[in-house]
């Protein structure tokens, strides 16, 4: 199977509490999916059965990258940080922070957002309502790196989905093993350009993900709302049916 993208996986194969299984082939999660080989189309089709692409990315990194079009699926930009009125930050502007503990700092303030923000909610729920929508074929979800704006989703549908948080840190972390030979690069563009080492530090950190950044949206979500199914319900406008049918169309007993 030649699927040649960023970061990109499945979540099919993940046991939740009762011991189902999500379904494969149903929910992937990737980096951008720019220039991609028709290969690597012809395999999202084919032997994925994707029908829809859900692009998190703001306009303008879009327009730098876009996303290669797929005949046939269905291409959804959801812009959750335009939804936040946060501002552009490109990756210069993470390594204009100089300190590893700013960046710290400003990812916590992020995740911190893509939760209590009343845009990020309002994003969020456009979100769910894509994933409950498709009961057939397969979604990917996915921003530029695949792992703050794809990787609270993920842990979303995951926590929804009644998966344990053990195994939702799995698939948040393998991010910095599939990204390290493209944040490898990156850091090497910007040292070219001759930014010096602190703030190719501060660059490499912000092109990672950390337990404390999900530990804390976990915090967040149960002292905010007690569990993820009351703030799905506040929130998303994801009720105790939604929630039903979801779990129904991505789970199995196999």
């Amino acid at each position: 199977m030649n699927v040649q993208i960023t970061n990109f996986r499945d979540l099919g194969g993940i046991k939740n509490k009762e011991g189902k299984t999500v379904k494969a082939k149903k929910l992937l999660r990737s980096g951008h999916l720019v220039n991609l080989d028709q290969e690597t189309q012809t395999t999202l089709v084919d032997e994925f059965n994707l029908t829809r692409i859900i692009d998190f990315r703001r306009e303008f990194e879009i327009s730098e990258a876009p996303d290669t079009p797929i005949e046939a699926v269905e291409y959804v930009n959801l812009d959750l940080l335009g939804k936040m009125n946060a501002k552009n930050s490109s990756l210069a502007d993470f390594a204009k922070l100089k300190s590893i503990e700013a960046v710290d700092k400003h990812m916590l303030g992020v995740y911190e957002d893509l939760i209590l923000n009343p845009g990020a909610q309002e994003g969020f729920t456009e979100f769910m309502e894509y994933i409950l929508a498709n009961k057939n074929g397969a979604t990917i979800f996915h921003c530029f790196a695949g792992k703050d704006r794809t990787g609270y989703a993920s842990a979303l549908l995951l926590l929804l989905l009644d998966v344990e948080k053990e195994e939702i840190y799995k698939d948040f972390l393998i991010t910095n093993t599939e990204r390290k030979q493209a944040n490898d690069e990156l850091v090497q563009q910007f040292r070219e350009q001759g930014f010096n080492e602190e703030q190719l530090d501060s660059l490499a950190t912000a092109l990672y993900v950390k337990e404390e950044y999900l530990d804390h949206a976990f915090h967040l979500i149960e002292k905010n709302f007690g569990t993820a199914e009351k703030y799905a319900a506040k929130c998303l406008n994801f009720d105790l049916e939604k929630l039903s049918e979801l779990r129904s169309i991505y789970l199995t007993d196999e």
